[in-house]
């Protein structure tokens, strides 16, 4: 029909599988709706606190129109997980093609960009840390971004030469201090430092730099 464009999917393809399948635009559109409203009502209330019947609320549909969609809970919340984790590798090409002109600007650069990553999505992560204590799918989302990230960064660095000692092991150091570091202002809102703020970021990002000097070959 003249003037009907194709809805192209808030889910990526990856995600897909978790969804019950839907054909007509008007069924696609209720589904985008569903996948908004899921996405804020687990960052609101974590995986356990959110309900079906909140998300179909905030969604404007009924409840039974979201089971038409997804079997459960579950398969609405890992579907989200997935196409964020999707969102993340869409981006990595343009992050390693990207040219550095140090080893700093390499470390500055994943500070920057995992910090981004959990500060935008910060209330997801949340629900997906909570959901992963009893479903490992769900914390092997979190591990896989983690380990794409630092393969990036491993993969950076070793374009400097031999410089390392042992630049896998330095690598994973810097990648479990981030996360351990950053993940703690998501999860704890009493967390000394705020992840939002600009200082935090730089002043990880010195301490990082400063530990991959000490890593460095003497000569």
């Amino acid at each position: 029909m003249a003037g009907t464009r194709a809805k192209r999917s808030a889910l990526k393809p990856e995600s897909e599988h978790w969804a019950l399948p839907v054909q007509q635009e008007r069924s696609l559109i209720t589904r985008e709706r569903i996948v908004a409203a899921a996405e804020k009502v687990f960052a609101d209330k974590g995986y356990e606190g959110a309900r079906i019947s909140d998300i179909a609320k905030r969604a404007g549909c009924s409840v039974g129109a979201v089971y038409f969609r997804f079997a459960d809970k579950d398969a609405l919340f890992f579907a989200i997980a997935e196409s964020f984790r999707a969102g993340v590798r869409e981006r990595l090409p343009a992050l390693t093609q990207r040219p550095f002109a140090s080893p700093d600007e390499v470390v500055e650069q994943y500070v920057t960009v995992v910090a981004a990553q959990l500060r935008e999505r910060r209330g997801l992560f949340r629900a997906i840390v909570e959901r992963g204590f009893d479903h490992t799918l769900a914390m092997d989302i979190v591990f896989s971004i983690r380990g794409e990230l630092q393969a990036f960064l491993e993969t950076a660095l070793a374009k400097f030469g031999g410089k390392y000692d042992d630049l896998p092991f330095t690598v994973r150091m810097i990648s479990q201090l981030v996360y351990g570091f950053l993940l703690t202002g998501v999860l704890n809102d009493r967390a000394p430092t705020r992840l939002d703020d600009a200082r935090t970021v730089r002043e990880l990002a010195a301490a990082l730099i400063a530990y991959l000097k000490s890593a460095e070959r003497a000569k």
